[in-house]
């Protein structure tokens, strides 16, 4: 570990990193801070493995999640610049089979408003999380399906759909699967010899990391999420040291060892806002003018313009984030998978190393992220504790089970277990507990609890579920098929 004082700090960034893993609960940590094309602090804090006490080394692997989107969009940022895709024609010239329940989103959406998300389908992330099985064609298969919450281009809505379809464009216009394309064209180029893109290979390696989350006030080991199926949108898997290459060629505007590997300009044109957008629900003086450009989102930190992306999937959370002015970067990959916790600590660094105010940003975010959780499941719990518990089930619990489907969202399967009914969907297994008449809950990542509701024509049979695992639009409903 290098172990420096930053310029203008009173304290060593050492010491102040691990103090802030103690206030967030973070098990382990890998940080860079790059300054002017040097590497100005690597710091390897905590541990990769708790039961093995093995240590975070700078080539231990992390999953990165969503920031991966910015390898997709650089991929297809070399392809509009080799003249192979156009950011701004219809994506029903390369996927002409490309449907959208709202008939003009087809047909005019771009590569362009899939980047920057405002195509005016929400996430659906239930479409595809957990479902290891899904191809790109059955996706496109369901985008028809799926209802819009919003007009096209109307707004900025995250979505990770939108991502693993720009990943089969990659796929069908060079004849390379995403993942191969990744590595040649970018992973190779820019030395990032130890990533890869699926967890099976990192639980091959000899340094990497397991995934750990909060529970309650302990820190937890969970199963490695499997994004394989969902590489584009967040399937990288990197090392500290990999990812100070991948910062360092974003700071140098494309450039490797001196070579241009795409175009300064476009490369800045990924780094432009495209559409306004609201990453995080709070507001701060200093955070202004909040966009998302082609993978990145772009804002002003202090009136300094500020180039970032997160990533947060099941365990583990990482950041990469730069002042392009300031030719100034930071990367943190770490193994807890607490929202939000990176940017404070990203501010912070950022302020102690270029003089400006110290503000206790973790502080103040950890306060705002507080009150944000408990708004979301206060919410869903004073709905269902407003119901009356424990009143008897309209229907034998025989009459609830069979085969549910719905042509965007698939098959869930209702069965019987010791006197009791659980939900399986995209082979996760889910408890059901009755309510109230024919309404239960079920809880997903230990934390949101949602209503399944089933219907019917009769007192004797069930026609259909219908469950809300997409917010911003009316419940999914699953019509009841064969038993």
């Amino acid at each position: 570990m290098r172990n420096i004082s930053i310029s203008k700090n009173p304290n060593d960034l050492n010491k102040f990193l691990q103090e802030k893993m103690v206030e967030w609960n973070v098990t382990g940590m890998a940080a860079a801070v790059i300054k002017d094309g040097e590497l100005l602090f690597e710091g390897e804090l905590g541990l990769r493995d708790v039961k093995q006490n093995r240590n975070v080394t700078k080539d231990t692997l992390f999953a990165i999640g969503s920031a991966s989107k910015a390898f997709t969009s650089l991929a297809i940022t070399m392809l509009v610049e080799e003249g192979t895709l156009d950011f701004d024609a219809p994506i029903k010239k390369y996927i002409p089979e490309f449907e959208m329940k709202n008939k003009y989103a087809g047909e005019h959406i771009t590569l362009r408003d899939m980047l920057c998300h405002r195509s005016g389908l929400p996430r659906h992330d239930m479409v595809w999380l957990d479902n290891t099985s899904l191809l790109p064609n059955d996706l496109i298969a369901k985008m028809k399906h799926l209802d819009l919450s919003k007009d096209f281009r109307e707004t900025w809505q995250y979505n990770n759909l939108m991502y693993i379809i720009i990943g089969y464009v990659i796929e069908l216009v060079t004849k390379m699967s995403w993942s191969e394309f990744i590595k040649a064209k970018i992973f190779e180029p820019l030395g990032m010899n130890n990533s890869n893109f699926s967890v099976e290979v990192s639980k091959k390696s000899s340094d990497y990391s397991l995934p750990y989350a909060l529970k309650g006030d302990e820190v937890h080991p969970l199963e490695f999420r499997n994004l394989d199926q969902a590489q584009p949108a967040g399937g990288i898997n990197s090392t500290l040291t990999d990812m100070t290459k991948w910062l360092m060629f974003h700071l140098e505007k494309g450039k490797v060892n001196g070579t241009q590997i795409v175009s300064e300009k476009n490369i800045l044109q990924m780094h432009s806002t495209q559409i306004p957008c609201k990453l995080v629900p709070w507001d701060f003086n200093e955070v202004q003018f909040s966009s998302y450009g082609l993978g990145w989102f772009v804002e002003s930190y202090r009136g300094r313009k500020h180039v970032h992306h997160a990533g947060n999937i099941d365990g583990f959370s990482s950041y990469v984030s730069f002042l392009p002015d300031e030719n100034l970067g930071i990367v943190i990959l770490s193994n807890t998978n607490t929202p939000f916790w990176t940017i404070p600590i990203t501010y912070s660094i950022y302020d102690r190393i270029l003089g400006d105010e110290l503000v206790d940003w973790s502080g103040m975010i950890k306060s705002e992220f507080i009150k944000a959780m408990e708004s979301t499941t206060g919410v869903n719990k004073s709905e269902i504790k407003s119901q009356e518990e424990d009143i008897k089930p309209s229907h034998s619990l025989d009459n609830y089970t069979g085969i549910f489907e719905n042509p965007g969202y698939g098959t869930i399967h209702i069965v019987k277990q010791e006197e009791c009914l659980n939900l399986i969907y995209n082979n996760v297994e889910y408890k059901l507990k009755h309510i109230h008449d024919d309404v239960f809950t079920m809880t997903m990542n230990d934390v949101y609890i949602i209503t399944v509701s089933f219907h019917g024509s009769s007192k004797k049979s069930i026609d259909y579920v219908s469950i809300p695992f997409e917010q911003s639009v009316k419940e999914i409903q699953f019509k009841k098929g064969r038993k």
